[in-house]
C-alpha cells in the first residue's frame, strides 16, 4: 500500500521522502515507527525533524537554568529517536535533523526546502496543515473510509484495522449516495441505493467494532469527490483509505481520480490499494 496523493510517477519509482515532526511524545514515537514501517514497505527515505522551541524561554529570566534543563530533555528526545531508528530502521535510509526555532514554522520550511512528499505529525503541530506544501498525516487521528452501496470494504477489514492500530486512529466511515446520477423518475432506484449504502455502513462498522477499532458512521448524498473533501476538512486525518476497485467501475473510483488530478484540494494523504480478488 502506498500514499499516492501528490506523488508523481517519478517520485513513486524513487520512493517517498517522509518527514516525521518529532517532539518526543508517545504520539511522535508512534509516528516515527509508522513512518519507518511504510518506508520499508514502499521505499524512499525518512527524516526526523526535532525543533527546540527557544522562544518558550524569552520570559524565563527568573529561572536561569530553565533553558538548560529543557535542552537536556530535548537531547534525550533525540537520543530516543535515534534508538528507535537503530532498532526498527535497519536497512532504511533515515536521519535526524535538530533545529532551533518555532516548531511549526521550521517543519513547514524544511518540507518546502527538501521537497518532502508527506509529513507525519502528532496533533500538537496541527497548525501546519494550513501552510504545508505536502499532505500531512496526524498520528493519532482519524482514517476516512469512503463507502458506496457495494461490499468491497468488507473484504479489507483486516487491512483497515491494521492501519488504525498502527496509527492509533479511529475510523470514520463515509457512506456516499451519488444522487446526481439519478433522475427524478428514478426515485425507487435511488431509495434502494440509499438503503444499501446505509446497510453497508452498519455492517462495516460492526466488523470494525469486533476488531476493537473505534469508528463512527456518516451518510451523505452528493458528488462523491465533494463529499470526500468536505468530510476530510471536518476531521483530523491520519489518512483517507480507499479501495481502488479494479473489479468494477464506480462513482467512488471517478471521485478519487478527480481528487488526484487536483491534489491541492486535499490536505490529507490518500492510501490506495486494489480490491482483493
Amino acid at each position: 500500500m502506498l500514499f499516492t496523493n501528490q506523488i508523481s510517477n517519478a517520485k513513486e519509482k524513487a520512493g517517498m521522502k517522509v518527514l516525521v515532526a518529532y517532539d518526543g511524545t508517545l504520539h511522535a514515537k508512534t509516528a516515527l515507527k509508522y513512518g519507518l514501517r511504510k518506508v520499508r514497505e514502499s521505499g524512499g527515505d525518512l527524516t526526523v525533524l526535532h525543533v527546540f522551541n527557544r522562544n518558550m524561554f524569552i520570559h524565563y529570566e527568573a529561572i536561569p537554568q530553565a533553558e538548560d534543563i529543557a535542552r537536556k530533555e530535548s537531547a534525550r528526545h533525540v537520543e530516543e529517536a535515534e534508538n528507535i531508528i537503530k532498532q526498527q530502521g535497519n536497512g532504511i535510509k533515515a536521519g535526524i535533523v535538530v533545529q532551533d526555532g518555532n516548531p511549526e514554522k521550521e517543519i513547514v520550511a524544511y518540507a518546502k526546502a527538501e521537497n518532502i512528499d508527506i509529513i507525519l505529525s502528532p496533533h500538537r503541530f496541527r497548525s501546519i496543515i494550513r501552510r504545508s506544501p505536502c499532505p500531512v498525516s496526524f498520528i493519532p487521528g482519524e482514517i476516512l473510509i469512503p463507502i458506496d452501496n457495494k461490499d468491497d470494504v468488507i473484504t479489507e477489514i483486516d487491512q483497515i484495522a491494521e492501519e488504525a492500530a498502527l496509527t492509533v486512529s479511529r475510523v470514520v466511515l463515509l457512506g456516499i449516495v451519488p444522487v446526481h446520477i439519478y433522475s427524478r423518475w428514478e426515485r425507487t432506484e435511488l431509495d434502494l441505493v440509499k438503503r444499501e449504502t446505509s446497510e453497508a455502513l452498519i455492517a462495516v462498522g460492526k466488523m470494525l467494532t469486533d476488531h476493537g477499532i473505534e469508528n463512527r458512521q456518516i451518510l451523505r448524498s452528493g458528488y462523491p469527490d465533494e463529499e470526500i473533501i468536505r468530510a476530510a476538512d471536518e476531521c483530523t486525518l491520519s489518512m483517507i483509505m480507499y479501495l481502488s476497485g479494479n473489479r468494477r467501475p464506480s462513482e467512488l473510483n471517478k471521485a478519487v481520480h478527480i481528487i488526484l488530478d487536483e491534489p491541492r484540494r486535499l490536505r490529507a494523504p490518500l492510501l490506495s490499494r486494489p480490491a482483493t480478488g
